[in-house]
């Protein structure tokens, strides 16, 4: 099965920061702080968060959206994997995405593709300053503003 994105589009399919979706743009980079994933077995779903840091006077870097956060829901999910994160860098680092990539669902090299045919199996990487990496590969992604 593929992995479809509902409502939204990566604004890059490799070492992007930014979704587009909901009419906006949604900078998870700059903008924002990563609130954590959950996973809820009962449901086959997994959660990430962020909230846009506080005193900004463009949240998410795309005016308009007023939202306090972001969420990406996954539904129907078949691979979910966690790393460790470097301990060089402050914890603070592991709120920071540093890039959001589509990438083959086969480990190994040259996972990652600038162009992706609409039926073309994939996950989503997100990477973080600290060197984290969360990969998931499920059925579909949501995104939903958190007001």
């Amino acid at each position: 099965m593929n992995m479809r994105f509902d409502n939204f589009d990566l604004t890059t399919p490799y070492g992007g920061i930014e979704i587009r979706g909901l009419g906006h743009n949604w900078d998870l980079h700059n903008f924002a702080h990563f609130q954590g994933f959950s996973f809820n077995p009962a449901r086959d779903e997994v959660t990430m968060e962020w909230h846009a840091r506080s005193g900004q006077e463009n949240p998410w870097g795309s005016r308009g959206n007023s939202a306090r956060g972001c969420r990406l829901r996954f539904s129907g999910v078949l691979f979910l994997r966690a790393t460790s994160r470097d301990r060089a860098y402050p914890l603070e680092e592991s709120r920071t995405v540093t890039a959001l990539s589509k990438a083959t669902p086969e480990q190994g090299a040259y996972r990652f593709k600038e162009d992706w045919g609409p039926d073309e199996p994939f996950h989503l990487i997100i990477e973080f300053q600290d060197e984290r990496e969360i990969e998931i590969g499920a059925n579909v992604v949501r995104l939903e503003a958190i007001v």
